[in-house]
């Protein structure tokens, strides 16, 4: 293999790895790109879930309100 054949050779390879690469940082533009949209919908997803929790916890004070509620007016009616 003379010079000429070898330059040619490293050529080609410097050719398909300069397309690997410009490939390469392609998926990575996209990759990073879903893990921001991802992210962002993980933000959204965990104040829906505080908004969840607080208005369970309400719901459950309203609940316990209301026992107490009915507790104590059974209470009356069984002394009366």
């Amino acid at each position: 293999m003379n010079i000429e054949e070898r330059l040619e050779a490293l050529t080609h390879s410097v050719e398909l790895l300069a397309g690997m690469q410009i490939e390469t940082e392609k998926r990575i533009t996209r990759l990073a790109e879903s893990v921001e949209r991802l992210t962002d919908r993980g933000d959204q997803l965990q104040k829906h879930m505080a908004t969840l929790a607080d208005g369970m916890a309400q719901l459950t004070r309203i609940a316990l309100d209301h026992d107490e509620r009915i507790s104590g007016l059974e209470g009356n009616q069984r002394r009366q």
